[in-house]
């Protein structure tokens, strides 16, 4: 998916035009309905844009569209905008966004449920308004948490790095949800985002600022609030407190009455009733001196300095202040009965004191060796609060954190009851005009010898004492005062172990010294630090400033030029443990991990690293390549928005290979976009290759067939089968994912109603059995879970990933069995794993008796604008599912990983940095890593040999029936990277020590589970272990390799003869094709392809579908 894609109208209109299932001859001209619902009028035809949406907020698609259905979804969730486009499309919002204006003509496409009406065009939006005020607002404050505003934000680029799923999901988002969801994770910062999205953080990251507008999306769990927009998001801070607001603050609604007036005085305005305003209302109450101004009745006004009568805020919100201003028809002043009320603010009153939580110390138990004798007295203290004498508090130290602003009108009292305000249970009173608040007495504190010690005069009251030099007069809701011991650094935690104190680069153009931070404002310890990074892998880590923990390697040191410091630099206490220090400003206490290695990467060298070359120039940069049961390679790319002239579709025979003019086979038949579609095996007879989806209008819906043929060496004669108007989706899908169910039908998941459109959160089946089975996790975590990985599982159920959630769900009904915990992602943010975040999936080898639970591999992705430096799996169908965190050499996004028939993995391509997209990923990943599930966790990594090659987007690999890996492709639409035609081929090491391939003949190629089927080998090295291994039939593309699993299934050897035992079915080996291959000690013969569980397929009558014309002729059912 290339975010940057903007198709033209131009273009557009052609592909409409080319289209005869989608194309629209209008036998005459369509109408704006006569009759809408209450409020709501036509505004006009509006133009829009694929690329930057005129109505944006959100969006939904039916065959049933028409003005009312769409005014309905809308005005449910609170927009005052709906607008129909292109029949069947329903787009809303608060405001026309972006290039969108007023069109001349355009809206004349019928409305899909309704063909008298108009549903916009091509780039043309039928818009309708409610006749309503602006739109609600952002919350100002949750509790304790401050507004700050609205903010810029990228998915390529957070500006707080956590994804916070809230209670109730994203249907339930709204300002008090998300900073519910980020108080439990101790985090500064909460932000709502895109309706149902929630971020949290302990820094505002990216460079990204404050925005004047685009927060503009209700909130789905409250239409009343504001919860972003499309890469805005609305930020809040823990403790913060507003600045001063002066001027006329809106109050909502408020109740009223005639007999008992909320406001008292009735004022006359300029122009009268018929010329009332909200603003007029306002200047004539502060011009005479009252504070509350309030419209009534669409032209009445009333003013007071108080609110009377027991009036309030409306019980029934907003809905009742329902009458538009006589003269202002955008204003609501008030309704029956109902006030819309304003305060008048100078900025000096009162606030409101908001709640802070601070950390518990760890131990507690130090008690003062002296006891206060001394009394004192206050007015106006806190519940609780007494005088606990004079402490000493310095030099070079302070026993007290939390230092507030200097107040030279301090005393005892303003000073206690801030602290109290701000949910602290000591308050401490230094020269005079010093205040500080705590929850517990630092550094082994201790009393002052004398309490005439504390001898300054408060600044605010003469008569009270408030402190001295270096001493704090001390007053707590505390009967004994917590009092904890002066910092030092922990020396060893778990297998950590302290190495010091540290210098930290302040230089922007200097790495920090290790690399991953994370912020905990109240939370950070040595034990919580470590532990983070010792999750994801790493073995060096430090903490700084107190609140700040940082992940890395050792060479970090070496590499930011970083210095031993004096141990008491770091002199910072940890905000979760005020007996342990976190370093200082620029200081690092740092640990090194000195148990068992938390990973092993190895480095093999010459053959043993393998071999990248190039192989052939090509004709095409595929976004698909999928080997088929003759030995041959098909390579997709885009039609119509790729290469000029290109049919979309090249077959590569690898026996050819370097040979430009003859290696590739350019097949017609495709008729439209397959640019992100998915594709499959299918495991009927002739081993049809299938692939669905695609781009954009018809091509969404595609079906399209292609019957392999032609041996190696001989060009075949196939070409591709697709007609829209005899066989097609249910649902437009651009980036879907397909999979071969255990009955032989396809199931196909998920996608985009076309180029960044609609959400398509739902699954279908081919051959079409119902109809399409809606599924509300992927519509809460649209547009980060396209792609899906699907997975068929021993236990009848089928896995499926998504962002970075996973679950298990039923193969008959498609309802959810069992949630599975989040894939975890990087240490430092809460990114993804499907595209566009786009990591790569394998499933881990299978042995016979294949009683081990079936684990999946995730490796790669992006997190905050970098690639993800590790590699994840789980046991789906294991009791209590845990994923295990293995670290890889480098970060991977936009990745590939190719199984190899030893059951190896080889992982290559991509970036270290950004996501899929054009333009988007950087810094490549030139060499490959193999992955080895033979050896034990976290030593399974090896890297691999260089090529000179940066593959990025679009570029796939896969294994080729002789045991080398093909990769093509990279289409970065970049100045940074070429448009990558090249063709180069990987030589695993086992193709590399000199030993020849055995041959394997197979007389059956057609099995039905756990049946003995024999063979012949030849074992020309004369040595090495036989071993069996068959490799399900696989589809490549986005990191996505559908159809891919190995299984190891028994067999005897008598000489050259065999015998072997089809694996179980058909949830261990679903039924298809799989490629077997035969190893003599480390080398593999060339595969030969087999069916497994064909009777299924024919059970399926899979063979005879689809019986039209365009795809005849069709396999028919039986053996192969």
């Amino acid at each position: 998916m290339g975010r940057s894609l903007v198709i033209t109208t131009v273009l557009l209109n052609l592909l409409i035009a080319s289209s005869d299932a989608r194309s629209i001859v209008p036998v005459k001209r369509q109408s704006v309905p006569a009759t809408l619902p209450e409020d709501w009028s036509y505004k006009g035809c509006y133009t829009d844009s694929v690329g930057s949406r005129s109505l944006r907020s959100t969006a939904t698609d039916s065959d049933a569209m028409d003005a009312e259905a769409c005014i309905a979804y809308c005005g449910a969730r609170g927009y005052s905008l709906a607008g129909t486009e292109y029949s069947r499309e329903c787009y809303c919002g608060n405001k026309i966004q972006g290039a969108g204006a007023l069109a001349e003509d355009g809206c004349s496409m019928p409305c899909s449920g309704d063909a008298t009406e108009a549903c916009g065009g091509p780039n043309r939006l039928s818009v309708y308004e409610k006749a309503t005020t602006s739109a609600p607002p952002a919350a100002g404050s949750v509790g304790e948490w401050g507004a700050k505003g609205c903010y810029s934000d990228s998915v390529a680029a957070r500006i707080l790095s956590y994804g916070a799923a809230v209670n109730g999901g994203a249907a339930n988002m709204s300002a008090e949800s998300c900073t519910d969801a980020c108080a439990a994770g101790n985090y500064k910062y909460a932000g709502t985002e895109y309706s149902g999205e929630c971020f949290c953080g302990n820094t505002l990251d990216n460079d990204h600022g404050p925005e004047e507008d685009g927060c503009d999306m209700v909130c789905n769990g409250n239409h009343n609030q504001i919860c972003g927009g499309a890469n805005r998001i609305n930020i809040y801070e823990f403790g913060l407190t507003a600045a001063p607001t002066t001027g006329w603050i809106a109050q909502g609604c408020y109740t009223d009455s005639v007999a008992a007036r909320t406001l008292n005085v009735g004022m006359p305005v300029d122009g009268g009733a018929a010329g009332m305003t909200n603003e007029k209302c306002q200047t004539v109450c502060k011009g005479a001196g009252y504070t509350y101004a309030g419209t009534e009745y669409s032209g009445e006004c009333y003013c007071d300095s108080q609110l009377r009568n027991d009036g309030g805020p409306a019980p029934d919100g907003n809905d009742g202040c329902n009458m538009l201003c006589n003269g202002n028809q955008t204003e609501v002043c008030g309704g029956p009965n109902r006030l819309t009320l304003f305060k008048y603010v100078t900025g000096d009153e009162p606030t409101a004191s908001s709640t802070a939580t601070t950390a518990t110390p760890t131990e507690p138990t130090a008690t003062s060796t002296r006891t206060n004798t001394a009394t004192a007295t206050a007015t106006g203290l806190p519940t609780g609060f007494e005088y606990k004498g004079c402490w000493v508090d310095g030099p070079g130290f302070r026993i007290m954190d939390n230092q507030q602003t200097d107040d030279q009108q301090m005393t005892i009292a303003s000073c206690s009851n801030k602290c109290a305000d701000l949910g602290y249970t000591i308050a401490g009173m230094e020269y005079s005009y010093q205040c500080f608040c705590d929850d517990v007495i630092r550094m082994s504190g201790s009393l002052a010898d004398n309490d005439s010690e504390c001898s300054n005069q408060c600044a605010g009251n003469a008569d009270e004492k408030c402190g001295g030099p270096n001493r704090l007069s001390v007053w707590s809701s505390q009967e004994t005062l917590k009092i904890v011991k002066k910092p030092t650094p922990k020396q060893n935690v778990d297998g950590w172990v302290y190495q010091g104190c540290i210098t930290e680069t302040q230089e922007q153009s200097v790495p920090h010294v290790f690399q991953w931070k994370l912020f905990n404002e109240t939370g950070n310890t040595p034990e919580w630090c470590l532990g983070q990074c010792k999750k994801f892998g790493y073995m060096a880590a430090g903490m700084e400033y107190g609140n700040e923990c940082y992940c890395g390697d050792i060479d970090g040191i070496e590499l930011s030029g970083a210095l031993p410091a004096p141990e008491t630099d770091c002199a910072f206490a940890c905000s979760g443990d005020p007996e342990s220090l976190c370093g200082a400003g620029l200081r690092l206490n740092w640990y090194k991990w000195e148990d068992d290695p938390l990973y092993v990467w190895n480095y093999p060298e010459g053959n043993e690293a393998g071999l990248y070359e190039f192989l052939v120039g090509g004709p095409v940069i595929p976004l698909i390549s999928q080997p088929a049961i003759n030995g041959k390679v098909m390579l997709l790319e885009k039609k119509g928005t790729g290469p000029p002239n290109s049919t979309g579709a090249y077959e590569f025979d690898p026996s050819i290979g370097g040979d430009i003019y003859h290696a590739f086979r350019e097949l017609q038949g495709i008729d439209t976009d397959i640019f992100c579609a998915a594709g499959l095996t299918l495991p009927d007879r002739k081993g049809r290759q299938i692939n669905v989806g695609g781009w954009s209008l018809d091509s969404t819906f595609g079906v399209r067939l292609h019957t392999p043929d032609g041996e190696l060496g001989v060009n075949g004669t196939s070409r591709w089968q697709e007609n829209f108007h005899e066989l097609a989706l249910q649902k437009g899908r651009w980036y879907p994912t397909a999979m071969v169910m255990a009955n032989a039908s396809m199931l196909v998941v998920g996608g985009q109603g076309g180029s960044n459109g609609v959400p398509v959160p739902s699954m279908e089946v081919l051959p079409r059995a119902g109809g399409v089975v809606e599924a509300d996790y992927l519509r809460e975590t649209d547009p980060f879970n396209l792609y899906p990985f699907l997975v068929v599982l021993p236990s009848g159920g089928i896995f499926i990933a998504y962002y970075h959630m996973a679950r298990v769900i039923d193969e008959v009904t498609l309802d959810t069995v069992k949630v599975l915990p989040n894939i975890p992602s990087s240490v430092t943010a809460n990114g993804g794993r499907t595209y566009p975040y786009e990591g790569t999936q394998v499933l881990l080898p299978q042995s016979y008796p294949y009683d081990d639970p079936l684990e999946v591999l995730i490796c790669g992705g992006a997190a905050g604008g970098v690639g993800i430096d590790n590699c994840v799996s789980i046991a789906p169908d294991a009791d209590e599912p845990e994923w295990t965190i293995e670290r890889m050499p480098s970060p991977r996004v936009v990745s590939c990983m190719a199984t190899l028939p030893d059951g190896t993995f080889l992982i290559m391509n991509g970036g270290k940095t950004g996501e899929a997209g054009f333009g988007l990923a950087k810094s490549p990943n030139l060499n490959a890593v193999l992955y080895d599930a033979n050896q034990p966790k976290h030593q399974r990594m090896s890297v691999m040999a260089n090529t000179t090659i940066p593959r990025m987007y679009h570029s796939e690999s896969v294994l080729m029936d002789d045991g080398r890996v093909l990769i093509t492709g990279s289409d970065p639409q970049d100045p940074d990277f070429d448009q990558e035609y090249r063709v180069e081929h990987f030589l695993p090491p086992y193709l590399l020590d000199g030993r020849q391939q055995p041959t394997l003949q197979v007389a059956e190629k057609d099995w039905e589970w756990e049946q003995d089927y024999s063979f012949t080998i030849t074992r020309p090295n004369g040595n090495g272990d036989i071993k069996v291994s068959l490799l399900g039939s696989e589809s490549s593309t986005h990191g996505n390799s559908m159809g891919a699993r190995v299984l190891f299934p028994n067999f005897s050897c008598g000489g050259n003869s065999c015998t072997v035992t089809a694996p179980k079915g058909p949830y261990i080996a679903p039924v298809g094709w799989y490629r077997m291959f035969v190893m003599e000690g480390p080398t593999p013969s060339h595969a030969v392809w087999v069916r497994i569980g064909g009777s299924v397929a024919d059970a399926a009558n899979l063979g005879n579908w689809p019986n039209f014309e365009t795809f005849q002729p069709l396999p028919g059912l039986g053996p192969i």
